[in-house]
């Protein structure tokens, strides 16, 4: 006798949750492993070499991590998006309805 929790579409729904959350994994080490050299360039060039003066440098890298929080935030809202669709897909419900 099975149970409620080993149907199909719970395993298939459990795939789904485990592909995205690897995923969003990948999302947020990709995203680290190029915002922190960035960041540490920036400061770098800034308060290392003074190419720019360090009162002006600094609203550079408020800058780069303002635009960079707003990539993460808009590709974890894409991702999330797509998670939903497609826990909605693996339970069978039609979108359009």
């Amino acid at each position: 006798m099975s149970h409620a929790g080993d149907s199909s579409v719970d395993a298939r729904v459990r795939a789904v949750e485990k592909d995205y959350l690897s995923r969003q994994t990948r999302l947020f080490i990709t995203f680290a492993l190029i915002e922190g050299p960035v960041l540490l360039l920036g400061a770098v060039l800034i308060y290392g070499f003074e190419l720019i003066d360090p009162e002006v440098g600094i609203w550079f890298l408020v800058a780069v991590a303002v635009i960079g929080g707003g990539v993460l935030s808009m590709m974890l809202l894409r991702l999330i998006q797509g998670r939903v669709q497609a826990i909605d897909r693996a339970r069978g419900e039609n979108p359009l309805f």
